[in-house]
């Protein structure tokens, strides 16, 4: 009777975890050393480098989903400044500029994100937008680190778990 019944609890245990998106094992885990942090993309996102308007390295990652009104996208974004950066002027959403792209800040909230391998703080801002266009929901963490500033960002079309399981695995490193 024993084995019956763990392989009944086994097959349910995967047809929940494969309905609830549990299955990690496409998903890749970004580790920047560079900018100290991590998240977990749902694959293995494509890479980008380009400079910024200081002229200093400036790293994007990406991962598209094409759907029928508009794509899933998984995002991080990274870049280092000359000067320290002050949060209180980096992390304010700019809902002009949101606006001429017809897109509508919805909310945004001001926090400490905390390095769980060292305790130590920095400041971030989380938000959360929608496309006009199309009524999609954009969610973004901002994170502001001395001279490095990062972000992660996602647009699901019809999963918000999806977009908070990518939220939460962003981690800062130390």
């Amino acid at each position: 009777m024993r084995v019956p019944t763990t392989l009944f609890w086994s097959a349910l245990l995967l047809l929940v975890c494969t309905a609830l998106g549990c299955d990690k094992s496409h998903s890749y885990r970004l580790v920047s050393e560079k900018y100290g942090f991590s998240v977990e993309f749902p694959e293995k996102p494509v890479e980008q480098t380009s400079t910024n308007d200081e002229g200093l390295p400036k790293s994007s990652w990406q991962v598209n989903h094409e759907k029928v009104v508009a794509k899933d996208y998984y995002t991080a974004e990274a870049t280092s400044y000359k000067e320290i950066l002050d949060p209180d002027n980096e992390l304010v959403p700019n809902e002009t500029l949101l606006a001429l792209n017809g897109i509508k800040m919805l909310e945004h909230r001001r926090f400490r994100l905390r390095a769980p391998a060292t305790g130590r703080e920095v400041d971030a801002m989380a938000t959360t937008s929608k496309e006009l266009s199309t009524g999609v929901t954009i969610s973004s963490i901002y994170v502001v680190d001395g001279h490095n500033m990062f972000s992660v960002s996602v647009r699901t079309n019809d999963d918000p778990g999806k977009a908070a399981l990518y939220l939460g695995s962003f981690t800062l490193l130390r």
